[in-house]
Protein backbone atom coordinates (compact mmCIF):
# COMPACT_ATOMS: atom_id res chain seq x y z
CA UNK A 1 0.00 0.00 0.00
CA UNK A 2 2.90 2.76 1.06
CA UNK A 3 5.33 1.93 -2.00
CA UNK A 4 1.59 2.22 -4.59
CA UNK A 5 1.56 6.13 -2.95
CA UNK A 6 5.05 6.47 -3.58
CA UNK A 7 4.30 5.64 -6.89
CA UNK A 8 1.08 7.63 -7.62
CA UNK A 9 3.08 10.44 -5.78
CA UNK A 10 5.62 10.55 -8.21
CA UNK A 11 3.76 9.74 -11.05
CA UNK A 12 1.63 13.38 -10.60
CA UNK A 13 4.80 15.24 -10.05
CA UNK A 14 6.49 13.94 -12.93
CA UNK A 15 3.08 14.77 -14.94
CA UNK A 16 3.06 18.31 -13.45
CA UNK A 17 6.42 18.91 -14.39
CA UNK A 18 6.07 17.93 -17.93
CA UNK A 19 2.80 19.98 -18.25
CA UNK A 20 5.09 23.16 -17.22
CA UNK A 21 7.48 22.51 -18.80
CA UNK A 22 4.99 22.43 -21.99
CA UNK A 23 3.51 25.33 -20.88
CA UNK A 24 7.05 27.54 -20.41
CA UNK A 25 7.98 26.46 -23.86
CA UNK A 26 4.78 27.49 -25.53
CA UNK A 27 4.85 30.66 -23.97
CA UNK A 28 5.17 33.92 -26.15
CA UNK A 29 4.48 37.32 -24.74
CA UNK A 30 3.41 39.97 -26.65
CA UNK A 31 5.81 42.10 -27.51
CA UNK A 32 5.95 45.73 -28.00
CA UNK A 33 7.78 47.42 -31.18
CA UNK A 34 9.95 49.36 -29.16
CA UNK A 35 11.23 46.19 -27.75
CA UNK A 36 11.40 44.48 -30.56
CA UNK A 37 13.26 47.06 -32.48
CA UNK A 38 15.96 47.78 -29.68
CA UNK A 39 17.89 44.10 -30.73
CA UNK A 40 15.68 42.88 -34.08
CA UNK A 41 18.79 40.79 -34.62
CA UNK A 42 17.20 38.69 -31.32
CA UNK A 43 13.93 37.86 -32.93
CA UNK A 44 15.25 37.23 -36.73
CA UNK A 45 13.66 33.89 -37.79
CA UNK A 46 11.79 33.63 -34.61
CA UNK A 47 7.97 33.01 -34.66
CA UNK A 48 7.25 35.89 -32.17
CA UNK A 49 3.71 38.27 -30.78
CA UNK A 50 3.74 42.10 -31.28
CA UNK A 51 1.60 44.40 -30.64
CA UNK A 52 0.81 47.90 -32.12
CA UNK A 53 -1.73 49.75 -34.01
CA UNK A 54 -2.74 49.39 -37.51
CA UNK A 55 -1.25 51.76 -40.17
CA UNK A 56 -1.80 52.11 -43.93
CA UNK A 57 -4.13 49.40 -44.03
CA UNK A 58 -6.41 49.34 -47.17
CA UNK A 59 -7.18 45.40 -47.49
CA UNK A 60 -3.65 44.11 -47.47
CA UNK A 61 -0.15 44.30 -46.56
CA UNK A 62 0.32 47.31 -43.29
CA UNK A 63 2.41 48.54 -41.35
CA UNK A 64 2.38 48.11 -36.78
CA UNK A 65 2.84 50.83 -35.24
CA UNK A 66 3.79 52.38 -31.52
CA UNK A 67 4.38 55.82 -32.09
CA UNK A 68 7.56 56.81 -35.15
CA UNK A 69 8.17 53.28 -34.75
CA UNK A 70 6.83 50.36 -36.99
CA UNK A 71 7.54 47.22 -38.45
CA UNK A 72 6.10 46.12 -41.92
CA UNK A 73 3.23 43.06 -41.62
CA UNK A 74 2.91 40.77 -44.77
CA UNK A 75 -0.34 39.44 -44.98
CA UNK A 76 -0.42 37.67 -48.29
CA UNK A 77 -0.26 34.16 -46.40
CA UNK A 78 -3.41 34.82 -44.28
CA UNK A 79 -6.91 35.82 -44.43
CA UNK A 80 -7.00 39.45 -42.52
CA UNK A 81 -10.27 39.63 -40.05
CA UNK A 82 -12.82 41.93 -41.07
CA UNK A 83 -12.66 44.10 -38.27
CA UNK A 84 -8.78 45.12 -39.15
CA UNK A 85 -8.73 49.26 -39.47
CA UNK A 86 -6.35 52.35 -39.25
CA UNK A 87 -5.65 53.07 -36.15
CA UNK A 88 -6.95 50.26 -33.59
CA UNK A 89 -4.73 48.08 -31.81
CA UNK A 90 -4.20 44.61 -32.64
CA UNK A 91 -1.78 41.75 -31.89
CA UNK A 92 -0.60 40.01 -35.27
CA UNK A 93 1.48 36.69 -34.71
CA UNK A 94 4.48 35.45 -37.07
CA UNK A 95 7.28 34.66 -38.38
CA UNK A 96 9.83 38.35 -38.08
CA UNK A 97 12.84 39.04 -40.30
CA UNK A 98 15.62 40.95 -38.75
CA UNK A 99 15.01 43.64 -41.50
CA UNK A 100 11.44 44.78 -40.02
CA UNK A 101 9.21 42.51 -42.08
CA UNK A 102 6.70 40.15 -40.13
CA UNK A 103 5.23 37.48 -42.02
CA UNK A 104 1.83 37.18 -40.22
CA UNK A 105 0.40 34.05 -39.45
CA UNK A 106 -2.61 35.59 -37.57
CA UNK A 107 -3.94 38.80 -36.46
CA UNK A 108 -5.78 39.34 -33.24
CA UNK A 109 -8.70 41.69 -33.11
CA UNK A 110 -9.90 43.22 -29.64
CA UNK A 111 -13.30 42.66 -29.67
CA UNK A 112 -16.05 45.51 -28.97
Amino acid sequence: MKRSRIVAGLGIIGAISIITVILILNFRPYLQITQVLEDPSRYNNQEIQVIGIVEGFSGGNFNLTQGDNKIFIDVSDITVPDDVENGIQVVVMGRFNHLLYLNATQILVQCS
